[in-house]
């Protein structure tokens, strides 16, 4: 446990009084601040954990009570005693009317001595660590009336995050009107830039600067590849947009389309699996076109959840929620466009399962469709503010709290005890460095321990507390960092081995051996699941000689929810184009089949598996 000067405010415009409190509290060890200003004084609340809160009744331009009154409505959540003071209100009806109105624990008559003002502060100047950032920004899902400078400031406390909160955090900002820059640095130590202004992201700058516009240009269907070799074989030096638009071959509106896009393919490449740091900085920034604004990044986000969350992130973050119910938020309308995204379609009633009162638990437990895909919708509308999370059940159901138990100890089951660490971390959303209480979290997300007579309840209880806390034990013993080298070196060998697979499996592919492909295919994720475009193949695996499976609608299926899982930054290949123009053959829609084989061999001339199908569905 952390210790930490508690922290006091003194709301006083009387200077001498608040010297002398201020001398006299320091003097104690407390952390003391002082305002006459009303709209300070909640700045101050906005930028610290305030303990105890020392307020005037008459302050210049707002009266201390009305001031308390607010505050209460701004943090309702907040556990800061109030201690009210006033020379001229001493009436006992108006006492006793303010301390029911500010739900103060004291009301100070002045003048009053030192030693009294003492004896309303907490004595014990060790306090419970406060409140991780990370921890603090997701609290957020758990309020439906969190303002646009409270998210902002909850985005300035960051420092070290995980990458798969940049998409909460990209909308949060657009969503609070923020002008500045976030800067993200990831483990390699490479630096991208995010500019906000006025809640709309106008540039992003990352370490890969490709520019992806001739691919966009040409997936989009704005123009023909031979319209793109001539405006780059030109002799102009102007960019290729200039050239294109000069030339008539493309409109100014489309252009600004394609680098929107652009940006947001930039954009999900910052959204990786792994710790990064961030620091956003306020400042003025101009509107510029093109811009992302919130209509765009409503699809950006989906495509990203769906995409590069992977379930493992997701089960481990909302472990801490499984006891809570949700309901919809005040900004929830119907239609919506998110409400039309396929992840919620996908999973029928969602919107009314989510909100029907029972806890995240009891949902997961009775829905028919898989986890993640149910985890991925559930935080896409969280995301995007249309459900928050209402209040904890406390589980009183053995069967439910067994339930709840095993689904912790499945994600910890046949873990290394650097892998158990980073669960609980991502479970308690409580800073790695302080691995005391990151086991006071996880425990307390356990729970009270069972009695004897739950003999089930009680093993997977203790089965579990004794993992964590090896792996605690661990942690702080300084020898996690060299199993991280010890692991680094296994999985150097894996992707090698990955690799090989990969590669064959493509040969395989070429040939048109679809299921020696598969197998290779799904050996050579599991080993890296970081290949490149590896999605992209093992959709084609599966959709290669789909015709004469007896089981076709039911693959097409299952390759509607993997071609979710292609990230954006995937979608202009000529390799998916490809891979659209399979699905679209094997769905029987030949027209289309068509279209995506030619924007295949527009993109890549050399991809001669596109250049055959085009051929035979021409021929069709």
């Amino acid at each position: 446990m952390a210790k930490a000067a508690q922290k006091v405010l003194i709301v006083e415009d009387d200077s001498q009084l608040a010297s002398a409190l201020k001398t006299g509290f320091s003097r104690e060890g407390f952390q003391v601040f002082v305002t006459a200003k009303a709209e300070e004084a909640k700045e101050i609340l906005n930028q610290n954990r305030i303990n105890s809160m020392f307020v005037d009744c008459l302050l210049p331009g707002k009266n201390g009570v009305e001031l308390v009154k607010s505050i209460r409505e701004s943090f309702p959540a907040s556990s800061l005693d109030v201690i009210m003071m006033s020379g001229i209100f001493t009436d006992p009806n108006y006492v006793r009317d303010t301390i029911r109105t500010t739900q103060a624990i004291q009301f100070l008559k002045k003048p009053f001595d030192l030693k009294e003002a003492f004896s309303f502060l907490k004595k014990d100047n060790t306090v419970v660590e406060e409140i991780h950032p990370r921890k603090q920004l997701y609290q957020m899902f758990n309020n439906s009336k969190v303002t646009a400078r409270e998210k902002r400031r909850s985005i300035e406390a960051l420092e070290e995050i995980h990458g798969f909160d940049l998409p909460y955090i990209y909308s949060l900002l657009m969503e609070s009107k923020a002008s500045g820059h976030l800067n993200i640095v990831n483990a390699k130590g490479e630096v991208s830039g995010i500019s906000f202004s006025q809640g709309m992201i106008v540039a992003v700058d990352i370490v890969d600067q490709e520019t992806y516009l001739g691919k966009l240009l040409i997936e989009s269907g704005y123009i023909q590849s031979d319209d793109l070799k001539d405006a780059l074989n030109s002799n102009s030096t102007k960019k290729i947009g200039e050239k294109l638009i000069q030339g008539n071959l493309l409109s100014p509106h489309a252009f600004n389309i394609v680098l929107a896009n652009q940006m947001s393919i930039r954009l999900s490449r910052t959204i990786v699996d792994g710790s990064v740091h961030v620091n956003f900085v306020s400042a003025d920034v101009e509107q510029s076109f093109p811009h992302i604004d919130q209509e765009n990044l409503g699809v950006f986000l989906h495509d990203w959840i769906a995409a590069k969350i992977n379930s493992n992130w997701l089960k481990a973050h909302y472990t801490q929620w499984a006891d809570y119910t949700l309901e919809k938020s005040p900004t929830y309308v119907e239609p919506s466009a998110a409400l039309e995204m396929p992840l919620v379609t996908s999973t029928e009633n969602l919107v009314a399962s989510l909100t029907s009162g029972k806890t995240l638990l009891q949902i997961l437990d009775s829905a028919t469709v898989a986890e993640d895909s149910f985890l991925k919708a559930t935080h896409y509308l969280l995301t995007k503010g249309l459900i928050v999370f209402n209040e904890k059940v406390e589980v009183e159901s053995e069967e439910l709290r067994i339930k709840k138990l095993k689904k912790i100890l499945s994600q910890v089951h046949e873990k290394n005890k650097v892998e158990i660490f980073d669960i609980m971390v991502r479970m308690c959303n409580v800073s790695e460095q302080n691995p005391q209480s990151v086991i006071n979290e996880f425990l307390k997300i356990l729970g009270p321990e069972p009695a004897p007579a739950q003999k089930e309840l009680l093993h997977i209880y203790q089965q579990l507390k004794t993992t964590a806390s090896q792996a605690t034990d661990f942690t702080k013993t300084g020898s996690r960092e060299k199993m991280k080298e010890e692991i680094a070196k296994v999985e150097i060998e894996q992707r090698l081995q990955a690799a090989t697979q990969y590669e064959e499996a493509k040969t395989y592919l070429a040939r048109s051996q679809y299921q020696i492909a598969l197998q290779k295919l799904e050996k050579a994720i599991i080993f890296d699941p970081t290949l490149d475009k590896a999605k992209l193949f093992l959709i084609w695996a599966k959709l290669g000689g789909i015709e004469s499976k007896p089981n076709k609608m039911t693959l097409l299926k299952a390759i509607d929810a993997d071609l979710l899982q292609v990230p954006p930054e995937e979608k202009f290949d000529a390799l998916y184009s490809f891979v659209m123009g399979l699905y679209y053959k094997a769905k029987g829609d030949i027209s289309t089949a068509r279209k995506s084989f030619q924007k295949a061999v527009d993109l890549d001339s050399t991809l001669t598996s596109a250049k055959r199908e085009l051929t035979l569905v021409q021929t069709k």
